[in-house]
C-alpha cells in the first residue's frame, strides 16, 4: 500500500487528521475550499484522493492556514465532518 506523500509530516500552518472512507467520499469534491480546525480559518486539499475509487488509503486530510481567502467556503455540512475530525497541527503533541 503507497502512502500519500504529505502522510505523517505536518508542515508549519497547517494541520492534517485520518478520515473514514465514508468521510473522504463526502468531503473529496471540497478540494481548496474553506474550513475551520481549532479556530483557524484554512483551505481543504483532497486531490491526492482522486480518483477515490483508486485510492487505497489512508485518507489524510490536510487543511492549510494560508491564502484561504482566495477560496470558496465550504458548507455547513462539510464544516460539521471537518469538526468531527482529529486534527494534529504542527507544534502540538502527537
Amino acid at each position: 500500500m503507497s502512502r500519500p506523500s504529505n502522510f505523517n509530516q505536518i508542515y508549519p500552518d497547517q494541520a492534517v487528521a485520518i478520515c473514514t472512507c465514508e468521510q473522504a467520499a463526502q468531503i473529496v469534491d471540497y478540494d481548496h475550499h474553506v474550513v475551520s480546525v481549532d479556530g483557524q480559518t484554512g483551505v481543504m486539499l483532497t486531490y491526492e484522493w482522486l480518483p477515490l475509487e483508486e485510492h487505497t488509503g489512508p485518507f489524510v486530510l490536510t487543511v492549510v492556514f494560508h491564502h484561504a481567502e482566495k477560496h470558496p467556503h465550504a458548507s455547513g455540512k462539510i464544516q460539521s465532518i471537518v469538526d468531527g475530525l482529529g486534527f494534529q497541527v504542527r507544534g502540538q503533541a502527537r
